[in-house]
């Protein structure tokens, strides 16, 4: 992971300055309130009114029941020992909030920028953060996301395709000088599916979908029997059969004629031109993360729809997941 160089946003041009004007100071007055007012200190948000709140009942190391009460932090998170391991720990440990220095209330600005399709640094530059504190907790996003899509089934009306979405400039392959036409190995396929209330959008691989990526992709996320509207993709046949869904597909040269407003698979289409909005959005990142990327956009257009209710639900998948990530083996590259 790159770690971009970025200045300190509570900086001013005027901080080290003797003589300041009186627009000066006024400035820096309003810009650092401003700044103070987006970082407030851990003791002041009482988030840990929120942590303490959170059921434990058992060791955050071992999984042992065998626990106790042990005091307070500096900052009124309660403390817990195990007997059986002899570690202390808190609700946060072993989540993405352990050791966090920065208040859990600023993940709600984070977030809900972040689900009204708002580049890394777009968000940084809002929320007065560094660029790499956005990355960070976008990297932390996705390590709670990491299982969103397994539990999702789609059912009753199920619209289904495939986008593709291109390679890093970097690594796009040529042929005598010329990029390679059609569905080259210069494109990721996505399999997208839709019911109207949740969807998935799992990469597939490199170049066109087959039969084998189709039924992996989808095999686990419809609902046997369920209608599957699509546009007669050959890979799509054996998916129909394998679940005995009600088929009702389209010829695509068809469909090419039809405006949008008439397409029969205007709700897919609608949903592919959502996801690329939202992967350009982040235009240049790691394709590595394309699936994280998915996962979470998939997080931001299935149910619940509204935002701060999707806030509410991250946040309780975070403290309810063992996972965690430290700035320095995100950025130990750069380090």
């Amino acid at each position: 992971m790159k770690n971009r160089i970025d200045s300190s946003r509570q900086k001013t041009p005027w901080d080290n300055e003797v003589n300041k004007s009186t627009t000066e100071k006024f400035i820096i007055e309003i810009y650092k309130g401003h700044y103070k007012a987006k970082h407030p200190k851990l003791i002041d948000t009482k988030e840990y009114e929120l942590i303490n709140s959170i059921n434990i009942n058992e060791c955050r190391y071992c999984c042992s029941k065998n626990i106790k009460k042990n005091g307070f932090t500096k900052n009124n998170v309660q403390r817990y020992y195990c007997k059986e391991c002899k570690k202390e720990f808190t609700a946060t440990t072993n989540t993405i909030f352990e050791n966090h220095k920065i208040s859990i209330t600023e993940w709600i600005e984070f977030l809900l920028d972040l689900f009204n399709y708002s580049s890394t640094t777009l968000i940084s530059k809002v929320n007065k953060n560094s660029i790499n504190t956005s990355i960070y907790w976008l990297q932390k996003v996705f390590l709670v996301l990491k299982n969103w899509q397994n539990n999702i089934v789609l059912k009753n009306k199920i619209y289904i395709d495939e986008m593709f979405y291109s390679v890093v400039k970097s690594k796009i392959k040529t042929k005598n000088g010329k990029k390679l036409r059609g569905l080259s190995n210069n494109q990721y396929c996505i399999g997208i599916g839709y019911d109207g209330d949740n969807i998935i959008a799992i990469v597939e691989g490199l170049g066109k979908t087959s039969i084998d990526k189709t039924t992996a992709t989808f095999k686990n996320h419809i609902k046997e029997g369920s209608i599957i509207i699509h546009d007669d993709e050959k890979s799509h046949r054996k998916l129909v059969k394998d679940l005995k869904l009600i088929d009702e597909s389209y010829n695509s040269l068809w469909l090419k004629t039809k405006k949008d407003e008439d397409n029969p698979l205007r709700p897919i289409n609608h949903q592919c031109d959502l996801i690329k909005q939202f992967l350009n959005t982040h235009s240049g990142f790691d394709r590595d993360d394309l699936q994280d990327y998915l996962n979470l956009y998939c997080f931001m257009n299935s149910k619940p729809r509204n935002k701060l209710e999707k806030v509410k639900l991250l946040l309780e998948l975070a403290f309810s997941t063992n996972v965690t990530l430290k700035y320095k083996d995100l950025f130990k590259s750069e380090l």
